[in-house]
């Protein structure tokens, strides 16, 4: 069962919330609301929710300050916002849960059904929220970090540091030029929808490459890219034109 505290300084929106929750969805017990930091923090320890559907934007502090008072967070957080691109973009590459006002109820059925399959397991807040701040504060997108994570643990990494990203079912093989690959339980578009802004290109059905990392193109058997660290990456027939105009206008 999921104990939730819903947290927004706007009545109408925890009322909002409220109602869909009950209405469609039992497995929630929504028990108790707040309506800014501290009485958010004060609820928290009295109700021990272990899951807190939380407002970003709050007239006493943001949600980000709520949770940087707890020396150890034992819940499950989902933020609701309105946050603007730049910040939804933070918040993807963080990995951190997220539904969009107002309410769509089809989103937040994904995220009830993601709370209801992780309760049970260990959910490194902190690393997602040091992701979120770095890339908030990041000058410029080669600054940009990313949160994977495997069946063993929660990996906070450079973006430009990945070479490329390879289809392994419905898993993803993630190649760095400075550690060992990561096995990440995410189909190849999953990268690819978050990555492309950042020179990664879909060149075939199973590989993502990052184009900074290509050190030469061989032409031979429709083309095939070079990496540093020996790797080959066919190009698929549908992608060539389209990778040679890019490569011919760096």
């Amino acid at each position: 069962m999921i104990r939730a505290l819903l947290v927004d300084d706007e009545p109408r929106a925890r009322e909002s919330l409220k109602v869909i929750l009950e209405r469609y969805f039992p497995e929630v017990d929504v028990v108790g609301e707040a309506e800014g930091v501290d009485d958010a923090f004060m609820a928290i320890q009295n109700l021990k929710p272990n899951t807190v559907f939380l407002d970003i934007n709050m007239p006493d502090g943001s949600g980000f300050d709520l949770l940087k008072r707890f020396e150890t967070i034992d819940f499950k957080v989902v933020f609701v916002t309105a946050f603007e691109e730049y910040a939804l973009e933070a918040i993807k590459f963080s990995a951190l849960d997220y539904i969009l006002k107002p309410i769509n109820t089809n989103e937040l059925r994904v995220a009830i059904e993601r709370l209801t399959s992780s309760l049970d397991e260990k959910d490194d807040l902190a690393i997602k929220l040091k992701a979120f701040f770095a890339n908030m504060e990041a000058a410029s997108q080669e600054k940009k970090k990313i949160v994977l994570k495997t069946s063993e643990s929660i990996h906070l990494v450079p973006i430009q540091t990945i070479v490329r990203c390879e289809a392994d079912g419905n898993y993803t093989k993630v190649f760095f030029d400075n550690q060992p690959k990561l096995l990440i339980s995410k189909p190849l578009k999953h990268f690819e929808d978050m990555l492309e802004e950042f020179g990664f290109v879909r060149v075939h059905q199973s590989h993502l490459v990052n184009i900074n990392h290509v050190v030469r193109v061989d032409k031979v058997d429709g083309g095939v890219l070079i990496f540093a660290d020996g790797a080959q990456v066919s190009i698929s027939v549908r992608k060539r034109e389209q990778l040679f105009k890019l490569l011919n206008s760096l």
